[in-house]
C-alpha cells in the first residue's frame, strides 16, 4: 500500500512538474497574485510620493510614455509629469518632510492579464486642521491602466476624478 502511495505522490508531482505546459496554471496564478500585490504596493507608492513632494518618485512610477490625466491636466512622461506636479504644487523647501496632509488609498480592485493590468480605486485626501486633527479635504477614485516595463509595473495612464466635491474626468490631452 505504501508503495503505491508514493508512486501516486511521484506521479502527481511528475505531472505537476512537467515541461509540456501541464503544471503551469498554479505557476500562473502565482505570479498573477504577486502582480496585483507589486500593482497594489504601487498604488499606495503613488499617495505618498504625493504626500512627500517627492514628484521625481512619484513621476518613476509611470512607464516611459505614461500619461497622468488629473486636475492640474494631462502630461505625457515621468519628466513632464514631474514638471506638472513642481508647477501646481510648488517646489517642496529643501529637507521637507509632510506633517500636513495623507492620502489614504482604498478599495483596489485589480485585474491582471500578463503584462498589462487596469486597476480602479479610490482616494480621500486629509490635511492638518488648525487644531491639528486630521480633516477631510476632498475625496475620488483613480481609474489606472499599467504595464510591465523593463520587469517592473507601471502607470500607463491614470485618471483622477473628484466626487467629493464632484470634478468630471478630465479629458486625456487637454489641460
Amino acid at each position: 500500500m505504501r508503495k503505491i502511495l508514493m508512486t501516486m505522490v511521484f506521479s502527481m508531482l511528475a505531472i505537476s512538474c512537467a515541461p509540456d505546459g501541464q503544471g503551469t496554471a498554479l505557476e500562473e496564478r502565482v505570479r498573477r497574485l504577486e502582480d496585483e500585490k507589486e500593482i497594489r504596493a504601487l498604488l499606495v507608492r503613488y499617495g505618498e510620493y504625493l504626500d512627500a513632494k517627492d514628484y521625481a518618485g512619484y513621476a518613476s512610477l509611470f512607464a516611459s510614455d505614461g500619461v497622468s490625466t488629473t486636475g492640474f491636466g494631462s502630461a505625457t512622461g515621468p519628466a513632464a509629469i514631474e514638471v506638472l506636479l513642481e508647477e501646481n504644487m510648488g517646489a517642496p523647501p529643501p529637507g521637507y518632510i509632510n506633517k500636513d496632509r495623507l492620502h489614504l488609498m482604498t478599495t483596489m480592485i485589480v485585474d491582471v492579464s500578463g503584462d498589462a493590468a487596469t486597476a480602479q480605486s479610490r482616494y480621500t485626501v486629509f490635511d492638518k486642521s488648525e487644531g491639528g486633527r486630521p480633516v477631510p479635504l476632498h475625496a475620488g477614485r483613480y481609474a489606472d491602466v499599467l504595464v510591465r516595463e523593463n520587469g517592473a509595473w507601471k502607470l500607463k495612464s491614470r485618471t483622477s476624478a473628484g466626487v467629493i466635491p464632484y470634478r468630471a474626468p478630465p479629458q486625456a490631452g487637454k489641460n
